[in-house]
C-alpha cells in the first residue's frame, strides 16, 4: 500500500491536534544527549508512515534534517521548524521531545520515543495535547500519533 498523505499529516499531524499548554523552556542537554545528537545530524528521507493501524510507503520527497538541536521537516517547498528540547539516549526506546515553532502561535511539544540502527531511523510521537503522552514503543496501531520511518541520505 502506498500512501499520499497530505504534508501537515506527514509533519506533525497538528492540523487535527487540539491546541496544548505552551511549551516549557529547554533546559541544557546532558553530555550523553549532545553526543547523540551527533548520530542524528544530517539529511534523512521518509520512507514509510504508519498510524492507525496502517502503514505505508511515502510517494512523496520528504525530507529531515538534523543540525545540533534543530530539526527541518521539508517536503517540496514547504517546511517545518522544530527544534529538540529533551533527548534521553538513556532510556529504552530513547526519549525525545520535540517543540514545533508556530510562527504567531504558543510552541508546542510532541513527546515522542526513537531509535537508530545504522542508517535507518525510526522516530514515533504523539499528537501534542493536555498531560502526558509519550509512546512507548514503534507500534503501527498507535491511534493519537504517528510512527516514521527514515533513511539517512549519503551525501
Amino acid at each position: 500500500m502506498r500512501l499520499c498523505l497530505p504534508l501537515l499529516m506527514l509533519l506533525g499531524s497538528v492540523a487535527v491536534a487540539d491546541d496544548p499548554k505552551p511549551a516549557p523552556k529547554d533546559k541544557e542537554l546532558s553530555a550523553d544527549a549532545k553526543k547523540e545528537l551527533t548520530k542524528l545530524d544530517g539529511k534523512w528521507k521518509l520512507v514509510k508512515v504508519a498510524s492507525g493501524g496502517q502503514e505505508g510507503d511515502v510517494d512523496k520527497e520528504v525530507y529531515f534534517e538534523f543540525k545540533g538541536t534543530e530539526l527541518t521537516m521539508s517536503a517540496g517547498s514547504r517546511s517545518e521548524a522544530y527544534r529538540i528540547a529533551a533527548l534521553d539516549p538513556a532510556t529504552d526506546p530513547r526519549c525525545v521531545d520535540l517543540v514545533e515553532k508556530r510562527p504567531g502561535k504558543p510552541d508546542r511539544t510532541l513527546e515522542g520515543v526513537y531509535r537508530i540502527d545504522g542508517d535507518t531511523l525510526q522516530l514515533a510521537h504523539a499528537l501534542p495535547g493536555d498531560g502526558k503522552n509519550r509512546p512507548t514503543g514503534f507500534d503501527k496501531s498507535l491511534e493519537r500519533g504517528m510512527v516514521w520511518t527514515l533513511k539517512r541520505v549519503k551525501e
